[in-house]
């Protein structure tokens, strides 16, 4: 199912320095997920001591919290400040991961937010067929 972009920001951050150094990029999008719904997709790649990428979502969010998304290593998703009207949103994520060797390191510290309709980007598309079909 597709879902409509609010706001999308990323972020980068290098740790450390040679050879014990980590190089870690993330973006987040706000996304409305229809029905009243409001939630979040990841993308992280990293580098360095370990490399990969990880991604998901979405993940409705209803409110603040801070969770425990991951335990090897640790990674706490912290929501705050949520606010969602019929038409805004926003809300701000913090993203702190166990590095390996480097410790606890903030990779992500952003407010997302934006105006958003009622209807998912697919909704309207199907509504714009049919004003054409019926025309």
């Amino acid at each position: 199912m597709a879902f409509t972009v609010i706001d999308s920001k990323g972020e980068s951050h290098s740790y450390g320095a040679f050879p014990v150094s980590e190089k870690v990029s993330t973006t987040l999008q706000l996304l409305n997920m229809g029905d009243g719904n409001i939630g979040l997709s990841y993308d992280s790649s990293f580098s360095g001591v370990k490399s990969g990428q990880v991604h998901g979502g979405p993940i409705v969010i209803t409110g603040n919290e801070e969770k425990v998304v991951n335990q090897s290593p640790r990674v706490v998703v912290s929501i705050s400040e949520f606010n969602k009207s019929d038409s805004k949103a926003s809300v701000h994520v913090r993203i702190i991961v166990d590095v390996p060797v480097l410790g606890s390191q903030t990779i992500y510290n952003q407010t997302l937010k934006g105006d958003y309709g009622t209807s998912t980007g697919w909704d309207v598309a199907m509504e714009n067929l049919e004003s054409i079909k019926n025309s």
